[in-house]
């Protein structure tokens, strides 16, 4: 009988840890969800207005752009089955529809950064738009610890802007 009162016991405090790690993992799980939301609501946003105004057909990367306003890039082919970049506004106005092939690629630019610059870490890649031109945003930290961005023209590849 004192053998079985000591089993329960000992199952106690094991079982106040499991269901204490199930609690910890759907709070960060939820706070997650909720941080994500902005941005998914957006994707989906972009991906309609894309569909609706450009015949987007099969949506593929996504994209934020904050410089001085922000704009959303969703990446993807049309009914024509070519590929095709749509940059909207924040306010879900289309900006500009680009064919990809009449620029640089993502892995363009990030080639170009990783080449001329030889940074740390990059942090973000987004097409965008800078005073009407389509840019490449590439935000990375330097040898030296420093927060850098670089426009690269989306047309050219050349810097756009340094900062």
């Amino acid at each position: 009988m004192q053998s079985r009162t000591k089993r329960k016991s000992h199952l106690h405090p094991i079982r106040i840890t499991i269901i204490a790690i199930i609690i910890v993992f759907l709070a960060i799980w939820a706070a997650l969800a909720i941080a994500n939301h902005p941005k998914n609501q957006a994707e989906q946003t972009t991906i309609s207005i894309a569909k609706a105004k450009a015949n987007l057909k099969h949506p593929g990367d996504f994209f934020t752009y904050n410089r001085e306003k922000t704009y959303y890039t969703i990446a993807g082919e049309n009914s024509k089955n070519q590929k095709i970049f749509v940059i909207t506004s924040s306010k879900g106005k289309v900006i500009q529809v680009l064919k990809q092939k009449k620029g640089i690629t993502k892995n363009d630019a990030l080639t170009q950064i990783w080449n001329k610059r030889n940074p740390k870490k990059v942090l973000k890649i987004a097409l965008g738009v800078f005073k009407n031109e389509p840019v490449w945003e590439v935000s990375y930290v330097n040898k030296q610890g420093h927060l850098c961005y670089e426009l690269l023209d989306f047309k050219t590849g050349k810097i756009y802007k340094k900062l």
